[in-house]
């Protein structure tokens, strides 16, 4: 491939062809860049769907596709920054409900903020998007959808999806405990994944994505890169493997603190964590809807909860902290490695200050190797959680105010209060805080069917709490 000149600046960004092969699960979605002065560009990313065990009737294929041709479309996001042109078209044939249209726009213009904001593309923020050239006209909500809704049922095994962390050990074991036979799912799992799928029992599906390696020798050669927001990604993955494997509906653990933003960068929230946010979810729950005709096809189960909550939850059993990890480093640290936690990181930190409150100085440093909070070298990291001079950090954690909280809590605790870390954080924490009892007992809307809601009493012995 011959050297280009970064930045790229190629004027539109084209979903170009969608190939699937059902018999051997194999998938194949096609991008091109072209305009500008360099010539055109074109990468194709590959799936590998697990191969069902029976035929696929009719209705089933339909929606399968249905749901890869709005997959096509998000996972465009990780060829799209790489110019970042101003016009995306999502195909001369592309046909997609005013609800779809609304989610893949929400992705580009709101799953990119982070990105446009660290490369100071403001331009991205008002993307325009077109389908053959023409502006895109939203299909009929009723004109093509795969026939008889009858071909999913929310009773069918719930399919999972497994990171590694406390928030989807918690909605494993809450549909295990309450007799669902729920399947594990992950997307080109790692070591680690896959050791907290053996201690959870489960049968793992898994699906294997190939970015274009068109795509990281440009990233070697300058071009825009940064944060994408690959939970949006995944998760029609997820629904898409779900289908075509006859499951029931897909359970993902995103919890409240997930739609809490990072910053406010020219008049508009920038989120991290967007793809995993309230909005997200009830914008792919309504896409889905519109076009599949089902409902509770997607939805979280931890949403209603914060990350204290959650992580009390998880604390209430020690039977996943051999195998537990939130740290993204570890994942690239050494994969053969035993090491979980690069304990230098902010979801280290976080999840080691969110589980102290509820789990003794002991089995927090067996779980991470080190007291986190008795080194002050983490002091700086620390401040960042608890917005002590800076923005919540870019990273999948807490509010700021429940890590404050925490740490309140913390200097309330022996031997917690003794922590270098600890007493440090509680001499420089200014303002108002909430009572730990309120960070505890609050409660965000669920947009989860209410009989799922109910499982999470077999985990916590709670009453369960209305959607």
């Amino acid at each position: 491939m011959s050297e280009h000149t970064a930045p790229l600046d190629h004027t539109l960004f084209s979903c170009a062809g969608l190939r699937v092969d059902t018999a051997s699960g194999e998938v194949a979605l096609d991008y091109l860049l072209s305009g500008g002065s360099g010539p055109p560009i074109t990468f194709t990313e590959r799936l590998l769907f697990p191969v069902p065990p029976g035929e696929l009737s009719h209705v089933r294929r339909e929606a399968f596709h249905a749901v890869l041709r709005l997959l096509h479309a998000v996972a465009g996001v990780s060829y799209f920054k790489a110019a970042a042109p101003a016009t995306i078209d999502l195909g001369a044939t592309a046909s997609f409900t005013a609800a779809e249209l609304a989610y893949i726009r929400a992705v580009y213009l709101h799953g990119l903020r982070e990105f446009a904001y660290q490369n100071d593309l403001p331009a991205v923020l008002s993307t325009r998007f077109t389908a053959g050239g023409l502006e895109p006209v939203p299909a009929p909500d009723t004109s093509t959808r795969p026939g008889d809704p009858s071909w999913f049922s929310a009773d069918s095994r719930p399919l999972v999806p497994c990171g590694g962390g406390k928030d989807s050990i918690v909605s494993t074991e809450a549909m295990i405990r309450s007799g669902r036979d729920p399947v594990a799912f992950a997307v080109n799992p790692n070591h680690i994944i896959e050791g907290v799928v053996r201690a959870s029992g489960l049968e793992l599906l898994k699906v294997t994505r190939t970015l274009d390696r068109r795509l990281f020798q440009l990233n070697r050669l300058g071009v825009y890169n940064g944060h994408v927001p690959v939970t949006a990604v995944n998760s029609l993955i997820a629904v898409a493997c779900s289908i075509l494997h006859g499951l029931g509906p897909v359970v993902m653990s995103n919890e409240s603190s997930a739609s809490s933003p990072n910053l406010q960068w020219l008049g508009e929230p920038v989120n991290h964590q967007w793809s995993k946010s309230a909005d997200a979810e009830q914008a792919l729950q309504a896409a889905l809807q519109s076009r599949l005709a089902v409902s509770g096809l997607y939805f979280s189960l931890l949403r209603h909860l914060n990350e204290m909550q959650i992580a009390r939850m998880f604390c209430q059993s020690t039977a996943y902290d051999d195998v537990l990890t939130s740290c993204n480093n570890a994942y690239t640290i050494d994969r053969q490695a035993t090491r979980r936690w690069c304990r230098d990181c902010p979801k280290c930190r976080f999840v080691f200050l969110a589980l102290a409150p509820f789990a003794g100085v002991e089995r927090l440093v067996a779980i991470f190797g080190a007291n986190l909070l008795e080194d002050e070298a983490q002091l700086p990291g620390y401040r960042a959680l608890l917005g002590i001079g800076s923005h919540k950090p870019f990273e999948c954690v807490g509010e700021i105010e429940e890590s404050q909280a925490a740490v309140v809590r913390l200097g309330e605790l022996a031997p917690w209060r003794e922590a270098v870390v600890v007493q440090r954080l509680l001499s420089e924490i200014d303002g108002p805080l909430p009572p730990w009892s309120d960070v505890l007992n609050r409660r965000a809307p669920s947009f989860a069917p209410q009989g799922f809601l109910s499982s999470l009493t077999h985990v916590t012995g709670a009453a369960p709490v209305s959607s």
